[in-house]
């Protein structure tokens, strides 16, 4: 399965497929083409998220990005269990 990643100062940020099929849905992102919608998203973000998860105690180490189309945010997680919601 092809993993899209970006990171960081020690922290990983990585999607599935799915995730970014959901992402290229969103009204903001139609049309964009793969790689680049994924990895434009997760390396754009990827400095305010470390900032964000470190602040919030969480160390560097990898994280799984999804998606939520409703709610417009994107959650963090660590070894399947939610670490943070960022708005997209």
């Amino acid at each position: 399965m092809q993993l899209y990643s970006s990171s960081w100062q020690g922290y990983r940020f990585r999607m599935n497929p799915d995730s970014v099929a959901v992402l290229k849905d969103m009204p903001d992102f139609e049309g964009r083409e793969l790689p680049a919608l994924a990895e434009d998203f997760l390396r754009t973000r990827a400095e305010v998220w470390a900032d964000a998860l470190a602040s919030a105690g969480a160390g560097p180490g990898d994280f799984d990005v999804t998606v939520d189309a409703h709610e417009r945010r994107a959650k963090l997680s660590r070894a399947g269990s939610l670490v943070f919601k960022a708005e997209i």
